[in-house]
C-alpha cells in the first residue's frame, strides 16, 4: 500500500495517476436534461491527486445535451439496446457503441481506475437498471460505455460515484490508485 504522505501534490499531472471520471461528475452540464451531478466529496479529495480524464459518452456520441431520456432494454436474444424512454422508437446503440469504441480501445488503455455515474445508461457499473421488451426492470446491470470498458481493459478499476461517499473511502481509492499506477 502507497504511504500517501510521501506524496508530494505537484502542478505536474503526468506524475499523477490517470483516472477516468464521468463528466457530469466533474460538474459538467452534459447530463440528458443539461444537468450536472457534480460530487464535490470526489473532486475536493481526489482532484489534487489525480489527472482526472473527463469524459461523458453520451455527450461525445453527438446525441446532444438536452436530450431525450434513454434507459437499456435487454431483447429475448439478449442483446442491450439504448432505447429512448418517451419515444421507444428512439434507439441510440449504434451511435453510443461507436462513441464509445475509439476511448475503451484507445484512451481508456492509459487509465489505471474510472470513476462512473450509478444507474446511468453508459455509466453505471452494475447499477443500471435494465428492462425488459414489456418495459418492466428484469436486473441491474452495466452501462454501454462500461461494458465495454470491462471488455477492452479488464485490469481497469472502475467504481461507482456512489461507493466513494466518505472521506476514507476517496483515500483508499486514492491509495489503491497510486498502486496500481506503480505497476
Amino acid at each position: 500500500m502507497t504511504d500517501l504522505s510521501a506524496i508530494h501534490m505537484t502542478p505536474h499531472r503526468e506524475y499523477q495517476p490517470k483516472v477516468g471520471i464521468s463528466a457530469c461528475l466533474a460538474g459538467h452540464a452534459v447530463r440528458y436534461d443539461a444537468g450536472h451531478k457534480y460530487h464535490d466529496l470526489i473532486m475536493r479529495e481526489l482532484g489534487p491527486w489525480l489527472d482526472l480524464q473527463v469524459f461523458c459518452p453520451e455527450a461525445d456520441a453527438g446525441l446532444g445535451i438536452p436530450r431525450p431520456p434513454i434507459r437499456l432494454v435487454e431483447t429475448s436474444e439478449g442483446a442491450i439496446s439504448a432505447i429512448g424512454v418517451e419515444t421507444p422508437e428512439l434507439d441510440v446503440t449504434s451511435a453510443l457503441k461507436e462513441g464509445t469504441k475509439g476511448f475503451a480501445l484507445k484512451q481508456a488503455q492509459e487509465l489505471c481506475a474510472y470513476i462512473v455515474k450509478s444507474r446511468s445508461p453508459s455509466c453505471g457499473s452494475g447499477s443500471t437498471p435494465v428492462h425488459d421488451e414489456t418495459g418492466s426492470i428484469s436486473r441491474d446491470g452495466d452501462g454501454l460505455l462500461v461494458s465495454d470498458l470491462k471488455k477492452a481493459c479488464p485490469g481497469l478499476l472502475i467504481i461507482e460515484e456512489s461507493d466513494l461517499d466518505s472521506v476514507e473511502k476517496c483515500r483508499a481509492f486514492l491509495e489503491e490508485c497510486y498502486a496500481l499506477s506503480e505497476r
